[in-house]
């Protein structure tokens, strides 16, 4: 995927600023895009050169000029061309999921610490893409998936808590089986 056509799909709607761009990505498309303003004008002007944005100045009474960026016709048909196209599998770059894959490098004791804080973690991205609610149509239906898959996270952590624990006999491990 491409921040390339993220932008594509962000100015299907209307015309935006590059700033309007990247408060709409924060905003109905968190956690599953993010991108800066320092990758996000270079790929406006690589868009528009390819034809598929337009560019016009606006001239404010105070204050810098903004640019604003349209989708062209030629850059309408790529977004639909990139959207219909089946996508490859997953690929995920998850440092929290890498972190847990070299755990063996802490004591038993540090173990615990170190899932318990990555747990916190997921726990408090859940919480807040909840409270930011849910953007419209399919972005809502994207971020449903997004807290799917960090709900998933976070019961994988919870398990490998319950896994690294060493309990003190055979009665506190029913014990803990039951609950």
């Amino acid at each position: 995927m491409s921040l390339a056509h993220v932008l594509l799909g962000l100015l299907s709607e209307e015309a935006r600023t590059g700033y309007e761009l990247e408060h709409a990505m924060g905003e109905e498309l968190e956690p599953i895009w993010h991108a800066e303003f320092s990758q996000i004008y270079p790929t406006l002007a690589r868009l528009r050169r390819a034809g598929f944005v337009t560019l016009r100045l606006l001239e404010p009474r105070r204050g810098p000029r903004r640019h604003l960026y349209r989708l062209t016709a030629s850059g309408r048909r790529e977004l639909r061309r990139w959207v219909a196209e089946a996508s490859a599998p997953p690929r995920l770059r998850d440092e929290g999921l890498v972190r847990i894959a070299f755990l063996d490098a802490l004591a038993p004791s540090e173990r615990r610490h170190a899932l318990a804080a990555q747990e916190e973690i997921v726990s408090r991205e859940i919480r807040r893409l909840r409270l930011a609610g849910t953007p419209p149509g399919f972005r809502g239906k994207a971020r449903r998936a997004a807290l799917e898959r960090l709900e998933a996270a976070r019961r994988s952590i919870r398990q490998l808590l319950q896994e690294v624990e060493v309990p003190a006999d055979r009665a506190t491990l029913a014990a803990r089986k039951r609950r």
